[in-house]
């Protein structure tokens, strides 16, 4: 008998210290002081750990015409506000920037408590809004390694939001770009290495708290190691322990013992970790008791709010019959907050809590955590005004540290013939060559009239196809230097990074090109040049295609600004070749 207390108290210890040799520190999170929520009802708690999209006229429609009617029936707490959700539903009259903020206030007024409202903006909401600023990826951060510029970043992308009425971002990104194929972290990310990334995560979130704005750290256990995105199949986390503890462990463990508000958990496995499976298979985080439970919440020490990636993604599907299941599974799993759920979630964690199937103690753990954060950013009592305007050096503010931040972070591989600088009295004209999926000319205008404005002639086109070019090659021979410019961000298209069909056929053409008239930008993925273009005299990474990249860009091609960034992630991986 005492053996197996013995072994069953050795078990429990060494669950506790698995994550560690060192245990964590206590997190800094907050108990909620408050306790009103405990008079909440059964569906108004677990409205609070629902994050849906905002869709106002089927909204008001299951209110009889009215958002108080609705919430009557479904006492949401939070919102995740999309613009591109209202493209056929905004008045001919309004812009996004006066519509959005409307809707808002209309949903918080109809509500009985203060709202969640949130979006992504990983780079600033001007992608989304044009009064916005539109910020350069958060590997422009990584590249010029500044915490002040990171602080900077963290501040613009939170007043702006702020602004509008956003309390609650889904951002920054902690994953690591450790493989260069993968589709979708790549750009994202601030770098491949923990060392470099903390310090600008920390700097984000301390701009983001003094903003009063609610900061995400995603994606739990981290991504970008394999080569799978999580919108369209289950991806992982296939590193080691002992990797997983030196970087993305490190990284979440330190920002957890700094009082880190909510985590995003993925749709990745980590299989290093994981016993439990579900019809065989390991689950992903977002579908994992252990992930949540056992190792952010119990061996990390995590007392905030866990929120789910957004439960419609081909990651979460197939372990459940719908993605109505998947939802309420990764709410019984361990996640507080749930994203994009359907209103049927709702129904559904009612009728099963009633009937002892969920415990009540896993809703109150939620509502309890969520209340804290609440409680932290003064959303516990409503407010006549949801939105605080920007400070009136705004912009001056933000052209001053996005220039800064651009000058820094332009990465220079290679310049093997001293290039640069570049001058209009040795090479006149210039053939700028945009090699991406879409057709992104429009988008490098500033480039073209950056170097225009300098005395270049230039000429820019998308389709460089060898085929269309072979019959007129001889009329390129005028042209005395030729800028391919990457452009294929994350996400942009989706599926592989690799080039493909048309802009396959571009390098064809740019291989055989006089050698030494070649420069070579990616304003998108960084591995482009190295991988492609690697025999180019002149390389450039530049990471974005904003205004401010490519003004950046032409400064450093003409000598005016002297490229210090050292590259945020290797360039030259084996397992590229």
């Amino acid at each position: 008998m005492l053996q197996k207390v013995f072994l069953a108290l050795f078990a429990v210890l060494s669950c506790n210290m698995s994550f560690s040799n060192n245990p964590p520190k206590t997190s800094k999170n907050p108990i909620a002081m408050d306790t009103s929520w405990k008079q909440l009802s059964l569906r108004e708690k677990i409205g609070q750990t629902m994050m849906v999209t905002t869709d106002l006229y089927a909204q008001k429609k299951i209110g009889n015409g009215n958002l108080s009617d609705f919430f009557a029936t479904y006492p949401i707490g939070g919102f995740f506000v999309a613009q591109w959700h209202f493209t056929y539903q905004k008045p001919d009259d309004l812009v996004f920037e006066e519509f959005i903020p409307r809707i808002m206030r209309e949903y918080d007024a109809a509500s009985k408590y203060p709202l969640f409202f949130s979006e992504d903006f990983e780079r600033g909401a001007g992608y989304n809004y044009n009064t916005c600023t539109k910020l350069p990826v958060l590997m422009t951060v990584g590249a010029a390694n500044n915490k002040d510029l990171a602080y900077a970043y963290g501040n613009i992308v939170s007043a702006e939001s702020r602004s509008m009425g956003f309390n609650w971002l889904l951002h920054p990104v902690a994953d690591l770009n450790m493989n260069p194929l993968h589709p979708l972290v790549i750009e994202r990310a601030l770098s491949d290495n923990a060392e470099r990334a903390l310090p600008l995560l920390q700097s984000q979130l301390r701009a983001m708290k003094d903003n009063n704005v609610i900061s995400t750290i995603k994606h739990f256990p981290g991504d970008g190691a394999t080569i799978c995105d999580q919108h369209l199949i289950t991806s992982a986390n296939n590193l080691s322990m002992e990797e997983w503890k030196k970087t993305f462990g490190k990284i979440f463990q330190t920002l957890i013992n700094e009082g880190a508000p909510t985590i995003m958990v993925g749709h990745l496995q980590f299989p290093a970790y994981q016993k439990e499976t579900i019809d065989g298979e390991i689950p992903p985080a977002t579908l994992s008791r252990e992930i949540m439970q056992q190792l952010l919440k119990k061996e990390m020490g995590f007392k905030g709010v866990i929120v789910s990636d957004a439960m419609n993604m081909g990651g979460a599907s197939g372990f459940y019959d719908n993605a109505l299941e998947a939802s309420v599974q990764c709410f019984v799993a361990g996640a507080d907050m749930i994203l994009w759920p359907s209103l049927a979630y709702m129904d559904t964690v009612e009728a099963r809590i009633l009937r002892g199937e969920i415990p009540m103690e896993r809703l109150n753990d939620a509502v309890e955590r969520i209340w804290a954060l609440r409680e932290s950013y003064g959303l516990l009592a409503k407010k006549s005004v949801i939105a605080q305007p920007l400070a009136a050096n705004h912009k001056e503010y933000v052209n001053t540290h996005m220039t800064d931040l651009s000058n820094k972070a332009v990465t220079l591989i290679q310049d093997k013939n001293t290039d640069i600088p570049l001058s209009p009295a040795k090479t006149k004209k210039i053939f700028m060559v945009n090699i991406s999926h879409n057709d992104k000319r429009a988008v490098l205008q500033t480039m073209k009239k950056e170097l225009e404005n300098r005395g270049f002639e230039v000429r820019l086109e998308h389709d460089f196809h060898l085929y269309n070019w072979e019959w007129r090659w001889d009329s390129l021979a005028q042209y005395d230097k030729f800028i391919v410019c990457f452009e294929n961000k994350y996400f942009d298209p989706i599926g592989s990074p690799l080039l493909k069909d048309k802009e396959a056929y571009c390098l064809w053409s740019i291989k055989n090109l006089p050698k030494h008239k070649v420069i070579a930008v990616s304003f998108s993925n960084p591995y482009y040049n190295t991988f492609y273009l690697k025999t180019a005299p002149l390389l450039l990474n530049a990471y974005s295609s904003d205004e401010y990249m490519q003004k950046a860009v032409v400064k450093v091609l003409m000598g005016e600004v002297k490229p210090t960034a050292q590259s945020p992630v290797n360039l030259y991986h084996q397992n590229m070749k």
